[in-house]
């Protein structure tokens, strides 16, 4: 199938925007009146949830590989979009649009009815599961830093930046923020992971925190860059995020997201843009228990702390 895009570029609808949006009642995406196929909110009812085939999901990408962005020729592909067409287009039968948003805007944009999914390999947390839901979990992440090639401040994790007088940066939103605050690293945030990339290559930053898969996407070939090998802070799993209400949309997403583990096809799609059998979480995780557990207990549960 072909999705429907429409990209929202960084600084183009902020999340103060949104949240005025919200007050005001839900309209399209750039203040134009809706029209009859844009918006599932508009299509599926007042609350926003599709409940029958045929009905059009908007979902939401953040814009990093290789989870989810925009191809050369604006089409929308990754791992995360990749799953979400197999499971809301080939086997539940909806209709597909498709939005680029800042990190920072991806739940309250979900919350204020402008999407219906967010696609873009959210970390479940106990603070994003207060916001929101989230599918069961599909990738487990690491965390690399894209710095100085040959890394001669010699930094392999957050605890080496304490002491190291490194320009930092890290996503605005993301999980590594709250980390280097956690270990007391002063840093800045970007909005987007390619203003993270920029700034490194410019010499605005030392060091860039992102997952190490997008860095080794993004930037690995970066001239007088190098991506660190990969460390995990704190155990982080990555899912599709839906609004609370919507437990019917979660429930068919979960029971063909479990089809596809089961039958190893999961892996074949996200394989495709290079995960591993390594970064897929046991079947018998749940949100849930992400949610509601500290995170290192569980991966400890699982086997998964080595």
């Amino acid at each position: 199938m072909s999705f429907k895009t429409h990209a929202l570029r960084a600084g183009a609808f902020s999340a103060a925007a949104l949240l005025a949006l919200t007050a005001c009642g839900n309209g399209d995406d750039n203040g134009d009146e809706p029209d009859d196929d844009n918006g599932a909110a508009e299509e599926n009812g007042d609350n926003g949830e599709a409940t029958a085939e045929g009905d059009t999901l908007t979902l939401a990408l953040f814009g990093e590989e290789p989870y989810s962005w925009l191809d050369e020729s604006g089409e929308p592909t990754g791992a995360t979009i990749a799953v979400a067409e197999e499971i809301f287009s080939n086997r539940l039968g909806y209709d597909l649009e498709v939005e680029q948003t800042d990190w920072g805007n991806l739940i309250t944009g979900l919350n204020a009815g402008h999407w219906d999914v967010v696609s873009a390999g959210m970390s479940i947390n106990a603070e994003r599961c207060a916001e929101a839901a989230f599918g069961e979990p599909e990738l487990i992440y690491q965390t690399a830093f894209l710095l100085e090639e040959g890394n001669p401040a010699d930094v392999h994790t957050f605890e080496d930046l304490i002491d190291a007088d490194l320009d930092v940066v890290a996503l605005s939103g993301g999980v590594e923020s709250p980390w280097l605050g956690e270990v007391g690293v002063d840093h800045d945030t970007v909005d987007n992971a390619q203003d993270g990339i920029d700034f490194v290559e410019g010499g605005r930053a030392d060091v860039f925190a992102l997952t190490a898969a997008s860095l080794q996407a993004m930037a690995g070939d970066s001239p007088g860059l190098e991506v660190t090998d990969p460390f995990t802070h704190e155990f982080s799993v990555g899912a599709h995020t839906f609004r609370t209400e919507d437990q019917d949309l979660i429930d068919e997403f979960n029971e063909e997201l479990a089809d596809l583990m089961e039958s190893g096809e999961y892996l074949d799609i996200v394989g495709e843009f290079g995960f591993t059998e390594d970064q897929i979480p046991p079947i018998e995780l749940t949100a849930q228990e992400l949610c509601e557990q500290d995170a290192d207990e569980v991966a400890a549960e699982y086997g998964l702390d080595d």
